[in-house]
């Protein structure tokens, strides 16, 4: 959507799975789920930079349908 509140450069006006975030900046996505939400099958999301894993830049959400409340995520012991 924006870097830095500015409409991004042309190489990162599309569609993406992976987004660089230059050091310092601010980088807002949008992100559309098409298929059927599972409350109970979490998607992740991280950065690159392992130092940044205990400041909150790895974690999990679900995707819930409207009136659907989060699940409860399966125990995958040994993983």
């Amino acid at each position: 959507m924006d870097v830095n509140g500015e409409r991004p450069e042309p190489a990162l006006r599309d569609r993406k799975d992976t987004v660089a975030v230059p050091m310092g900046a601010t980088v807002r996505i949008a992100l559309r789920f098409d298929g059927p939400a599972d409350p109970d099958v979490p998607y992740m999301y991280h950065c690159h930079l392992l130092s940044h894993e205990d400041d909150g830049v790895m974690g999990q959400f679900v995707v819930v349908g409207k009136g659907q409340r989060a699940g409860e995520v399966p125990d995958h012991a040994g993983h």
